[in-house]
């Protein structure tokens, strides 16, 4: 296997593109910048695939929009024709009866829109390999590369003319601001650093903890957890000491993390409570999933709990830029995966907190931690206020067992789960 490598600030995209092309190259072009990744295959020079982890750029979601094909129907076609290992757009005409020109169509909307994010890049790293995988090799749907680069560059172009925010640099910059540890981000909270420190310690207490817990909004809301329906404990919790030993220290530091960030930006401070209220009520669902799973409910709750940490963040940060409020949604929308994953590996989170944060919309492009990644992924289906049952029975999953949960009994406790949330959030 070879392998081509090289700077995109002094071979751009299209050179690397054309190069491919001209020389009728067969192989995969991989473009990194960050932790941003997409590829471009392939065969004899012309596009005959295209993968992106970022949102909107995606083959299946593009497919989804043309063909209104279920999401479970779309992963089951994927791992079957991965079984088989024929290519996909192969087995989507030939299995499911998609019209080659609909295909078509998708590939190229897909490639051209994964196209024109690259080319605002200005920086980053790409890849050559000699080598295809057989899900995408011999596809019935081949792309004229010139074609899709003259059409991504024409789109481009007009985006820049008619004045358009370059969202992609924002991102960019976003994350250069996170990674350099820019003195608006709010740093690891104080008594986070307290309570790790008391814990490092071979000998230390619950007494010991407890001390660091001072600030009485934070008391109010520890207690508030402890006694919440949520946990549905035999008689009143009291004490802080009571309250600790209850939970445990690793839900204690949720909770804490959450009481930060709830305080953290003035300028979208409702906004802000409203995604950890969501936040709390996924974790209490995913907790209760876990258990009827007879898996680690409290890892749950916590990594609930966490999963949109990028949107606080970004919810903060994208009030520096002149944007519109739709496209200041879209950018918390579709990135605040990758930006909360990147928080999360700045305040040292557990790899398991950090895969999840970053993939709790994508279980299946997961590597590890499958199960909690998709119990999670259903708990913040389930917190979203217009989930009903028939979108719950439509997931498809490939490391829990659903059937295990009761889940129009949970269902019907969601209601009362997210007032208890709200409540909690709102403490001042």
């Amino acid at each position: 296997m070879r392998k081509i490598s090289g700077n995109l600030s002094l071979m751009p995209v299209l050179d690397v593109l054309q190069w491919a092309e001209n020389s009728r190259r067969s192989g995969t072009l991989i473009l990194s910048k960050f932790e941003r990744e997409k590829r471009f295959y392939l065969q004899e020079g012309k596009i005959i695939f295209v993968w992106s982890e970022c949102e909107g750029e995606r083959f299946i979601d593009f497919l989804q929009r043309e063909t209104r094909m279920e999401q479970k129907e779309l992963s089951e076609g994927l791992a079957e024709a991965q079984s088989l290992n024929i290519p996909l757009i192969g087995y989507l005409h030939t299995v499911k009866k998609i019209e080659t020109e609909l295909l078509e169509r998708v590939l190229r909307e897909a490639a051209e829109e994964a196209l024109i994010d690259a080319l605002q890049w200005g920086t980053g790293a790409f890849d050559f390999v000699d080598e295809l995988p057989g899900i995408v090799l011999n596809s019935p749907v081949l792309l004229n590369s010139s074609q899709v680069m003259l059409e991504s560059l024409r789109k481009y172009d007009e985006s820049q003319l008619s004045g358009k925010v370059d969202a992609a640099r924002v991102l960019d910059e976003i994350k250069n601001r996170i990674k350099l540890d820019s003195p608006d981000l709010p740093p690891i909270p104080d008594i986070m650093q307290q309570i790790m420190g008391k814990i490092s310690q071979p000998a230390f207490s619950i007494d010991d903890v407890v001390e660091c817990l001072t600030d009485q909004i934070l008391v109010s809301r520890i207690l508030r957890v402890c006694n919440s329906p949520y946990y549905r404990h035999a008689g009143r919790i009291g004490t802080l000491k009571e309250a600790v030993v209850l939970i445990g220290l690793k839900s204690l530091m949720s909770i804490v993390t959450v009481h930060a960030l709830s305080g953290f930006s003035p300028r979208n401070g409702d906004e802000i409570r409203k995604v950890l209220q969501h936040c709390l009520l996924c974790g209490m669902i995913a907790r209760q999933l876990a258990r009827d799973m007879r898996s680690d409910g409290e890892h749950a709750f916590i990594c609930g709990l966490m999963h949109d940490i990028g949107k606080t963040i970004m919810l903060d940060l994208v009030d520096d830029y002149v944007l519109s409020p739709e496209l200041q949604a879209g950018l918390v929308e579709q990135h605040h995966a990758e930006v909360g994953y990147l928080l999360a590996c700045k305040w040292h989170f557990s790899d398991e907190i950090q895969e999840v944060v970053r993939f709790h919309h994508t279980p299946e492009m997961a590597t590890r931690f499958h199960g909690l990644i998709e119990i999670v992924h259903l708990a913040n289906m389930m917190a979203t206020p217009a989930c009903t049952p028939e979108d719950v029975a439509a997931l498809a999953f490939n490391s829990i067992e659903m059937s295990q949960v009761n889940m129009d009994e949970l269902m019907m406790e969601i209601d009362s789960l997210d007032q208890e949330a709200g409540a909690i959030i709102s403490l001042s």
